[in-house]
């Protein structure tokens, strides 16, 4: 028995050990591993590192990212390259494997487009943000504006109005001009004077915004505004194609409480008896109107707005040639009934080594935008389409009872404008902008010290309005075309050479001139004898004839000079020479010079894991601005005038239009900044702190002429702007791991502005005229504030049955119980003073992507600070006031009565253009909630395929009572500019909520 169970024992140890044997021999069998290592955006990386981990075995990827190795099961593959995080994969049963490569944060060191040229971000002297492709690839766009939104400190971001390709405000650390444009330059691809609004987002690699003197001095008389450097794509490694596709439903987030028809006619009732009318509702048209709810015109005005977008892009490279072609179109419904937005855009960018020493790029861009029935087009001067559809009588139907429009209230009540719903439906208003690009650049190393670019660039814009409106009491059609052509020549040499391994000399030299060639003719027509559209123009009543045309030219000469010593000290000197065209010789030449520098202590900070990078920066510089209107300094005249000699027969002619001034010169923006950068654990993340102070002097400044000289304006050089403020953006890596990432980006900044001097005068009445019919302007430049001052009346409630009210000169009361009460003077008339302000100080936003395996998800919030908002809309819909004569307001069911004596009014006079409808315009937005999922090789053919959904404005916290705080409407003349009149709405479209369904893939 002994023996039988040793020898059972022998054979089960003999039988184990063949059977590990076998095992181990299995696990350590070489087999060959096949794969492809790519980025984020599924591009193929050459040069990538794959080594067995623990052994020299290894193998180096070739241009397209494939590699081959050989390697057993139990192997763990460690893959890396230079700025990318290395990742650790266990080989097991595969013979294939891909990998996705994630940019280091830690590691990376980025590029940033400075002007004529690049730089190391860390290398920098000056302040400047990058907003690149991945910090909003997560969120469907259809404009590059909303890429820059809360994502660049120290560049606030603004919609005028929620419409389909509407205006968006883009402003660089506040507001420096009263009259002039405060855009700031944008430069795509070298090209200077581009347009963000014509941009495909996908089209897009990088945003540079130069934001300090130091930084923007660079450009001279075009940087007082702070530079946009946008960088498009460039193709590289193996060919692919990528097609994006969104569709969008969008809508209004929320509809404004009004009066519904039965209390409306219950109120319009008590309006006419309490000033002793009679009513002109019986009670049983008020039943009926209960019953029937009546119209409600706003409702009727909105709609659910479809929009698609599509976007279609082919890259690569094929020997020595790399490329980046790219189609977009966009087709957006308003929300607003008959008003829409639609988009097609191509770009070409081509770029070839003809020797290693010798580039040539060709970049060539299209687009044609047609914007349908913009209603800040159509006639404002008493509210827009929004504000009249708030304040028609919703007693009288859209339809007669012959299926004809009602085009005015069937009992004069309420708005006596034409019916909103017949004014939208009949308008047939399209603005059509058609642009080419063309850009040509050429590098060439001459040695290895020079190099030579060459930049040339034309572009040519055909803006074309043609509009058809039905407006009471004629049909007006009109066309307008303004053709507008630049062009520019870079001429950038430089040198650049390191001494002793730590002396970096560069020299830059610069040699431009550009030019721009406007042409603009217009013909309007009313009264047509067949009213079918606007083709049947010749057909009008009476027409009337417009043509312009303008030239001017910018001669340029800049040098710029940067020094690093060991990496730890760096100084950046810059001179440029701006010869405008539009001012008089003599005046011609404005020279702007900066300088800056920076200096790295992180060599200084230890072995701490805490705070692993610090370095100071410090800059002075001058810009200048030289943005009017060509021949501003000569005497003009307008040959489009008539007048009657003879008290009869009126004769065309000419007429005085503008007094010239010969001594116009550059307003000149001078600014300092100072900042600290600082690193935190080991590169995870990065803070970066600025304060400045930017003043501009000598403005182009419209001066008023007294009517005793003749009136109108004269532009001089006078007055001061002054900008302080802040900067902060904290970046950084919260979590990362092999599946689950999380990086955040949070921007602060905070400027405060004020007028500093206006001459002789301690303020400039505004240019927004008031829409009640009192012809009051609702704003202000004041000396000692900001711009952007609201001025009016201060409204004080009610009278009570109580009160002592004051008499007129016949000794009449001026007012009875239950009228609006405001402050008087002793001479009881209204105290008009400042009652608010509509520029914001303060701005954030908070960008964070999530991924986890083959989810992310971007949640992006932005708030706005420290401003007041002119709600004429809820005025208006008050009433009692010019055209709007009915209350509609929701709030009058608790109006003021002899038995409950509220702040309501029930009557008299209403001051729009008051504290009763200033209200505080601060909010927090979500501007982006996303979610998508990415499938990997989910066919032979595709490299990827995605699925997400995302919103867009999905909630807002404020205590502002319209549709958004951040709407500002412009004068019903466009007098002005938008930044003197910030925070007045008058009727602005309302910013849709919008969710989005998308899929991406690539092959």
């Amino acid at each position: 028995m002994k023996k039988q169970i040793t020898l059972f024992l022998r054979r089960s140890f003999l039988l184990g050990a063949l059977l590990m044997f076998m095992s181990f021999h299995h696990a350590n069998a070489q087999q060959t591993i096949n794969g492809t290592v790519v980025d984020e955006a599924g591009v193929g990386i050459p040069g990538a590192n794959v080594i067995v981990k623990g052994t020299t075995t290894g193998s180096v990827t070739d241009f397209d990212g494939n590699f081959s190795i050989s390697a057993s099961a139990s192997d763990v593959l460690e893959i890396s390259f230079i700025g990318y995080v290395t990742q650790s994969i266990t080989v097991g049963n595969q013979t294939k494997i891909n990998v996705t490569l994630i940019e280091d944060a830690a590691e990376l060191d980025e590029v940033v487009v400075i002007g004529y040229g690049t730089a190391k971000k860390s290398d920098l002297t000056g302040a400047v943000s990058q907003v690149s492709a991945k910090s909003f690839e997560k969120q469907p766009l259809t404009r590059v504006e909303d890429a820059l939104s809360g994502r660049a400190a120290g560049v606030t971001v603004s919609r005028q109005g929620g419409a389909p390709g509407a205006a968006i405000k883009v402003r660089v650390r506040g507001v420096n001009s009263i009259n002039q444009d405060n855009s700031p330059l944008v430069v795509i691809d070298g090209i200077i004077g581009g347009d963000l609004s014509t941009i495909n987002p996908n089209d897009i690699a990088s945003m540079d915004v130069l934001k300090d003197a130091s930084a923007t001095a660079i450009y001279g008389s075009r940087g007082a505004n702070g530079v946009i450097m946008v960088t498009t794509k460039k193709g590289k490694g193996k060919s692919k194609i990528d097609v994006d596709y969104f569709t969008t439903i969008s809508s209004v987030p929320e509809y404004l409480p009004t009066l519904n028809a039965a209390n409306f006619a219950r109120i319009e009732n008590s309006r006419r008896v309490r000033v002793g009318g009679s009513p002109i509702f019986s009670d049983s048209e008020i039943s009926d109107l209960a019953a029937s709810g009546g119209t409600d015109y706003q409702r009727e005005l909105f709609q659910t707005g479809l929009s698609n977008n599509v976007q279609l892009s082919a890259s690569g490279s094929e020997g020595k040639i790399n490329y980046f072609l790219s189609g977009n179109y966009v087709n957006e419904e308003g929300i607003v009934k008959s008003t829409g937005f639609e988009r097609y855009s191509v770009r070409a960018n081509v770029n070839s080594n003809i020797a290693d020493n010798f580039k040539i790029g060709l970049n060539v861009f299209a687009t044609r935008a047609n914007t349908k029935n913009d209603i800040t087009a159509l006639n404002r001067f008493q509210g827009s389409l929004v504000v009249k559809a708030l304040t028609w009588d919703p007693t009288t139907p859209i339809f007669d009872e012959n299926g004809q429009y009602n085009r005015f209230s069937t009992r004069s009540l309420a708005s006596l404008n034409q019916n909103p719903i017949e004014d939208i439906n009949t308008t047939d208003r399209n603005s059509i902008n058609d642009r080419l690009n063309v850009n040509f650049n050429l590098n060439w190393d001459i040695n290895d010290a020079f190099n030579y670019t060459l930049l040339a660039g034309a572009s040519t814009i055909n803006n074309a309005t043609e509009s058809y409106v039905l407006d009471h009491p004629l049909n007006d059609v009109s066309f307008g075309n303004a053709k507008n052509t630049t062009h520019q020549v870079s001429n950038i040499l430089t040198w650049h050479q390191l001494f002793a391994d730590k002396h970096d000399v560069k020299v830059t030299g610069v040699y431009e001139f550009s030019g721009f060639e406007s042409r603009w003719n217009a013909y309007n027509g009313n009264d047509l004898s067949l009213p079918l559209g606007f083709y049947l123009g010749e057909l009008a009543a009476a027409r009337n004839f417009n043509n312009n045309y303008s030239k001017s030219a910018l001669e340029s000469i800049m040098g710029r000079a940067e020094y690093i010593y060991n990496d730890v000290f760096f100084l950046t000197g810059t001179v440029r020479s701006d010869s405008s065209s539009k001012f008089r010789s003599g005046k011609r030449n404005g020279v702007f010079p900066s300088v800056s520098a920076r200096y790295n202590f992180s060599n200084m900070l230890g072995e701490g894991d805490t705070f692993t990078g610090l370095s100071l920066r410090a800059g002075w510089g001058q810009v200048g601005n030289e943005n009017i209107a060509p021949y501003t300094t000569f005497p003009t005249v307008t040959i489009n005038s008539t007048y009657a000699f003879d008290g009869a027969n009126v004769q065309p002619g000419s007429a005085p239009d503008g007094y010239g001034n010969p001594d116009l010169t550059w307003e000149t923006t001078t600014q300092t900044n100072v900042g600290v950068d600082l690193g935190l654990f080991n590169g995870r993340a990065n803070l970066s702190l600025d304060y400045y102070v930017k003043n501009t002097e000598d403005l182009l400044l419209d001066v008023p002429v007294p009517d005793t000289n003749g009136g109108g304006f004269i532009k001089q050089n006078l007055g001061e702007i002054e900008n302080k403020g802040f900067d902060i953006s904290l970046n950084g890596t919260i979590i990362q791991n092999d599946n689950f990432n999380w990086n955040s980006v949070f921007t602060f900044s905070y400027v405060k502005n004020k007028v500093i001097d206006l001459g002789d005068v301690d303020e400039i009445q505004g240019s927004f005229e008031s829409v009640d019919g009192q012809q009051r302007r609702w704003n202000r430049i004041q000396v000692g504030e900001p711009i952007g001052q609201f001025w009016g009346a201060t409204f004080l409630g009610t009278w009570k049955s109580t009160d002592n009210i004051p008499v007129n000169e016949t000794g009449e009361p001026i007012a009875i119980p239950g009228d609006a009460k405001y402050l008087l003077d002793d001479d009881n008339n209204l105290v008009f003073g400042v009652i608010g302000n509509g520029t914001p100080n303060t701005f954030w936003g908070f960008n964070n992507t999530l991924t986890y395996k083959n989810w992310d998800f971007n949640v992006f919030f932005q708030g706005v600070h420290g401003f007041d908002v002119l709600n004429a809309v809820q005025g208006i819909i008050v009433g009692n006031t010019g055209n709007q004569r009915s209350f509609l307001a929701a709030d009058q069911v608790n109006q003021w009565t002899a038995t409950n004596e509220t702040d309501i009014p029930a009557g008299g006079r209403n001051e729009i253009g008051s504290t009763r409808f200033v209200e505080k315009g601060d909010f927090i937005r979500l501007s982006n909630l996303s979610i998508g999922y990415t499938f990997n090789d989910l066919f032979s053919t595709i490299d990827y395929l995605k699925l997400y959904a995302s919103g867009q404005n999905l909630f807002l916290i404020t205590d502002y009572t319209g549709y958004d705080p951040e709407h500002t409407s412009r004068p019903a003349n466009n007098a002005g500019n938008v930044d003197v009149a910030a925070g007045i709405n008058v009727g602005a479209y309302p910013n849709p909520r919008t969710f989005s369904l998308g899929v991406k893939f690539g092959f």
